[in-house]
């Protein structure tokens, strides 16, 4: 069952995607593909995200909310898997078509998809002090 929080998300949206490096924290805005209640990103295989994730799939997103003057976020943390079918990558492409701003078909060996399995959701609404949580 795809949570609420998932549900409320846009077909695309810029997140922040946190992944590692050997100890070190690598952050950087990229798009969040949400279809059918499953988040994707895109990239490509030799961009350092890639090598990063393969060497360690760990990964979490944060996306900022504003309402008015108050702020929040929507945070997941969960494994980065590589889609390697490549009927889904045409899917997710077809759906993200930026995606072919990059890469002319969805079998290019350069083109990434990875599907966040998804651990942990935390959702901070704006205005609010307290951060709800959803272990899933």
């Amino acid at each position: 069952m795809t949570h609420k929080w998932i549900k409320a998300l846009e077909a695309t949206q810029t997140a922040l995607l946190a992944t590692c490096e050997n100890l070190e924290p690598r952050l950087r805005p990229m798009t969040l593909i949400c279809k059918g209640g499953k988040l994707y990103f895109a990239t490509g295989a030799t961009d350092t995200k890639s090598t990063q994730i393969a060497a360690n799939p760990n990964a979490e997103f944060c996306l900022l909310y504003r309402q008015g003057k108050y702020s929040g976020y929507l945070r997941g943390r969960g494994i980065l898997r590589q889609v390697e079918e490549v009927a889904r990558k045409k899917e997710i492409a077809d759906f993200a078509t930026f995606i072919y701003d990059y890469w002319k078909e969805a079998s290019d060996p350069a083109y990434r998809l990875f599907e966040l399995e998804l651990r942990q959701l935390r959702y901070l609404k704006p205005g609010d002090m307290y951060e709800e949580v959803a272990d899933l």
